[in-house]
């Protein structure tokens, strides 16, 4: 009861040492174990709660709140295929979360490439009344993905008429964003702007428009505001971090990084950066794990695999870093630039 009421304040720490206290004395205690793994959630740290969930559900396997958290946990570590089976599993028990596991299942579908089934699954959804705004960002990008231009734009008039006018336009900007149609979402986010320049999320999604439409300094300083507004928002602090490395300011960017790291461990992304920072630092000990698990994790990538080259390089290393130097240029016939990307 402590832990649960120091979850309620947000006092985590507080919160997580009661539930772990609670744990060791009854290692299968359901209670404990679903509010520890909300509390991962919480704190931004999905690979923890996935862990947490999977430990209740030995417990309680058909338990829909477990089973619903877990996919959603997945979702947050962008294992879209791993929280599909889930959410489609939800799906077909009639149940107050039924609704939410279908559109859920949809937006999975179309994260793992399967445009038809998740507008299959979506379209329906529409014509009831409980339809929400995500539904329509989804159904209107997976229209887009099929090139069927003027349904997703009809979709989207629809949510323009249903929502204010700052929340539409967002909404409109990510379809745009997520279909790498920057141009396109950087005029819709710019009138949601106009409407509200305050709306949550907003100065994050311009940042990263900017961002990829190559406007770095215009980027830098709307993911500032967005990191001022929210100071654990993780996509903030990692394109923040991954831009100002890029930009040589190799120390601001290292503790942005790191925190990502910590309740990110599975982006390889992170290591990268970090490992480019320490690099640029004049820390190559310290630079040449943190390239070596990014490259393990991006065989592809040759960038990665350069400044792994120059670690080694630095370290005098010579024999491996002519090796890792040989990789790098049969990668760059694939790819020889670098793009920020939450990865």
């Amino acid at each position: 009861a402590s832990a649960s009421r120091a979850l309620q304040s947000k006092d985590y720490v507080q919160a997580e040492v009661g539930f772990r206290e609670v744990l060791r004395r009854e290692p299968g205690n359901l209670g404990a174990l679903g509010n520890l793994g909300v509390l991962y959630s919480r704190q931004n740290l999905p690979a923890k709660a996935v862990e947490i969930y999977q430990r209740a559900l030995k417990i309680a396997p058909r338990e829909p709140g477990l089973i619903l958290n877990l996919g959603l946990a997945y979702m947050k570590l962008d294992a879209h295929a791993k929280a599909k089976p889930l959410f489609a599993q939800l799906s077909l028990q009639p149940s107050p979360r039924q609704q939410q596991a279908l559109e859920l299942l949809g937006i999975c579908q179309l994260q793992t490439g399967d445009t038809a089934s998740a507008i299959a699954t979506l379209e329906p959804l529409l014509a009831g009344p409980q339809a929400s705004p995500g539904v329509y960002h989804f159904l209107a990008l997976a229209y887009v993905k099929q090139q069927r231009l003027p349904r997703a734009q009809q979709v989207l008039d629809q949510l323009l008429m249903r929502l204010p006018t700052a929340q539409a336009n967002y909404l409109e900007g990510r379809v745009w964003y997520d279909a790498a149609i920057f141009d396109q979402a950087l005029a819709s986010f710019d009138k949601a702007a106009t409407a509200n320049a305050q709306l949550p999320g907003l100065a994050l999604e311009r940042g990263k428009t900017q961002l990829s439409l190559r406007n770095p300094e215009e980027a830098a300083k709307l993911l500032r505001l967005a990191l001022a507004q929210d100071t654990s928002d993780l996509e903030a602090r990692y394109f923040l971090g991954a831009l100002l490395v890029q930009q040589g300011q190799n120390e601001e960017a290292t503790p942005l990084l790191i925190s990502v790291r910590e309740a990110r461990p599975d982006l390889w992304g992170t290591s990268y950066y970090l490992g480019k920072a320490q690099l640029a630092l004049g820390n190559a000990a310290a630079a040449l794990p943190l390239l070596r698990t990014a490259a393990s994790r991006a065989p592809e990538e040759a960038p990665v695999h350069y400044q792994l080259a120059r670690a080694l390089q630095a370290l005098g290393r010579k024999a491996e870093a002519k090796l890792a130097f040989a990789r790098v240029s049969r990668l760059q016939s694939k790819a020889n630039s670098e793009s920020i990307l939450m990865k």
